[in-house]
This record gives C-alpha cells, structure tokens and sequence, in this order.
C-alpha cells in the first residue's frame, strides 16, 4: 500500500458531523478533477459515498491494470469550481479549514513515503483554484510552494517539517508521527555516518603519520643505532617502531610516566629533526 493511500484511508476513518461532512465534500469537489475521482480502497470508497450521498455514480473499473472505484459527479462539482470559495464553509475556523483541506487531500494529494523521500503535493488543475488553496494554507500558518507541470498547476513541499504540520493540520495524525519519525531516524543515521567517516578518516591520518615517523626512526636506527637517542627519546621511538598505528595519546599513555599527548609531539618531531639531519649528512 502507498504512504498516499495510508494517508487517505485514516483521513476517512474519523467519524465526522453532519456539517463538517458538508465542508470535507465541499473542499473535496473543489479540487476534484474532470468531476472524477479514482480509488483502489473499499473504505475510502465507502466515506465518499456516504459524504456525497446521491450526488454521484459508482463504477467498478481496471484503470491502467488496477481495479479500483471510479466516482462521477457529472456537472455537480464543475458549479463549485466555477465559483470563489464559500466562506460559509470556512467561517475563519482552524477546524473548519483544516477539514476543507481534508477534502482537497483526498481529491488530489500524494505524499511520498517519508523513509524514501520527503513530498507533498496538491495538484489542483487550475491557476485560481491553486492561488486560492495555497492562500488558505499559508494564511493558516504553514509553507507550501506553488508551480506547474505539463500545463497543471500544483503546490508542494519537500520539507518534512511542512508536510508534518499539514498532515497534522488536516486530521493525519498517525502519518504526521511517520513523516517525524522518519527524519529523526534519518537525522541519526546521518549523525552516525559523519561520526563514522570522521573516525575512519582520522584513523588513516594517524597510520600515514605513524609510517613516516617510522620511517625516520628507522634511518636513524640503521645510522647511529636507537642507543643514540637520549632515553626519553629512545622510549618512544621503540614504541612508534613496533606500533605504527597508535595514536600519539595511547604513545604517552604507554609510558612510564604517562605524558600528554603534547609531549609525545615534541619528542617524535625532535626525533625526526634527527632522523632529516642524518640523511642530509649523507648526501
């Protein structure tokens, strides 16, 4: 099943007033397109009937190898489009417009599923219809962006925060929580991700670091012997000789004393000063 279809099937399932029946069709038959409406699912064809009483007619059909419910509304819904919104139905109410939304959702909403991608989309049909929606959600609080594709003029978002709040806003509670938590468990991973490459990163630095410091300590091991170095010099040479990958903290922590990670620093940088005289001495 579709995020989509998940999203429309619990948007049906809240028991509804008469009135705000009357507003959900309303908003319904507004952005309804070609007076028809499609649908693959027995609950949500049921909810539109029972909201849409005798006003349509019901085919069972294959469309595109999917059987499913085709609705007509005849001419029915063409003399709502062809009108500005009603403000009866709305009467400046959050829920009022909340559920108009609702209706406008189920006429012509996707939405993506959120572990996949983030978008919402209402694809409305026409330019004035699609200026009046998106003034309804923005003046309602919440971002939706507008554009147009193959002559159809749509709104959506690919903001997982915006389409949380209009699925919120429009009675999605449930797909709400899917679409946050799908961001935090991607924002985790990603957390994760970074920590992980950082760590891997830097544990290459620390072996390319080691093998040149090695390196140096074996020229001067070859040269004068390790027993050239001074003791404190010598204890840590022996160490980054036979540990090429430890990073210079765990050097100072092998030690005895421990050092800091600062003073182990300054005694592999004099010893490869050593190391460079010996081979210049050779040239």
């Amino acid at each position: 099943m579709s995020f989509t279809l998940e999203v429309k099937k619990e948007l049906c399932g809240e028991e509804l007033s008469r009135k705000q029946e009357k507003i959900l069709f309303y908003g319904f038959c507004y952005c309804l397109k070609n007076n028809e409406f499609f649908t693959e699912s027995e609950s949500i064809k049921n909810f539109i009937k029972n909201i849409s009483g005798a006003k349509t007619v019901i085919t069972a059909v294959n469309r595109r190898g999917r059987n499913g419910f085709l609705f007509n509304f005849g001419d029915y819904c063409s003399k709502i489009q062809n009108t500005a919104i009603d403000s009866k139905y709305l009467d400046g109410r959050d829920e009022n417009t909340g559920i108009f939304l609702r209706g406008a959702f189920l006429a012509c909403g996707v939405v993506t599923d959120p572990n996949k991608s983030y978008h919402l989309e209402f694809s409305v049909g026409d330019r004035e219809r699609s200026r009046e929606i998106s003034k309804i959600i923005t003046e309602s609080g919440m971002n939706i962006k507008s554009g147009c594709r193959k002559n159809k003029y749509i709104l959506y978002s690919k903001d997982s925060e915006s389409i949380a709040d209009i699925l919120t806003y429009i009675g999605a509670m449930i797909s709400s929580m899917e679409v946050m938590n799908a961001k935090i468990y991607k924002d985790v991973r990603n957390n994760v991700n970074r920590a992980v490459n950082c760590e891997t990163a830097n544990i290459d630095k620390t072996i390319e670091a080691g093998r040149k410091q090695a390196a140096a300590i074996k020229i001067i091991e070859c040269e004068r012997g390790l027993g050239f170095l001074t003791e404190d010099l010598r204890s840590i040479a022996e160490i980054r000789r036979d540990n090429i990958d430890l990073s210079l903290s765990d050097i100072g922590k092998i030690l005895n004393p421990p050092i800091s990670r600062s003073g182990v620093y300054h005694r592999i940088k004099k010893i490869m000063e050593i190391a460079e005289e010996l081979k210049k001495s050779k040239l």
